[in-house]
């Protein structure tokens, strides 16, 4: 009689476990990635060459017109290969965009002019 007054078997009380896990991730997961796109792009830190075309880029960047600023930002490394924050820069511009694959090789050549520009938190799941 008391196994009768059960609600969920065993078998059926994962399997309930398992689809309110899920619903919760899928109405859960897209509103985080929302807010994580939302969240302030990082701004510079480090001491940079403020030569004009690198303080355009940015304040592109800034102003969140990513597109814009990795097309100066481009123009910057053509000029100066070795700046890190150029190439660290555009390479959050192009993440944001979700263009993956350029933003990690802009964060590549950025950790290759200053390691300590680490680009994995943002291609730990990719």
């Amino acid at each position: 009689m008391q196994n009768d007054l059960r609600f969920f078997g065993r078998v059926e009380g994962v399997l309930y476990l398992c689809l309110v896990t899920l619903l919760i991730f899928a109405f859960v997961g897209p509103v985080a990635a929302q807010q994580a796109m939302q969240q302030t792009a990082p701004q510079p830190t480090m001491q940079t060459q403020s030569s004009p075309e690198f303080s355009a880029a940015m304040k592109s960047y800034r102003q969140r017109r990513y597109a814009e600023a990795v097309s100066q930002f481009q123009k910057v490394v053509e000029a100066e290969p070795q700046n890190a924050a150029a190439y660290y820069f555009m390479g959050y511009a192009n993440y944001v965009t979700k263009h993956y694959k350029e933003a990690q090789d802009a964060f590549g050549k950025a950790f290759a002019a200053d390691p300590r520009l680490d680009p994995k938190p943002y291609f730990r799941s990719r």
